[in-house]
């Protein structure tokens, strides 16, 4: 299911913060459809959403996001 609020992005990632054992790292591997432009604008939203909660945005076939 595609979301965007940040609320809904925060509670999903704060469920992966929960503590564990043998837990070492947190990754979240988000994939989008930028073919379809709501598909597309929604996954700006989430970019906007992680990074005001710290993430750092990573991805490996393009120079670094920048947010801004």
């Amino acid at each position: 299911m595609p979301i965007s609020w940040k609320g809904t992005l925060q509670q999903y990632a704060g469920r992966l913060h929960r503590i564990h054992e043998g837990k070492q790292e947190v990754r979240i591997y988000d994939y989008v459809d930028d073919d379809a432009p709501m598909f597309a604008s929604m996954f700006r939203k989430r970019l906007k959403g992680y990074s005001s909660m710290g993430y750092e945005i990573h991805d490996p076939e393009q120079e670094p996001l920048d947010l801004k």
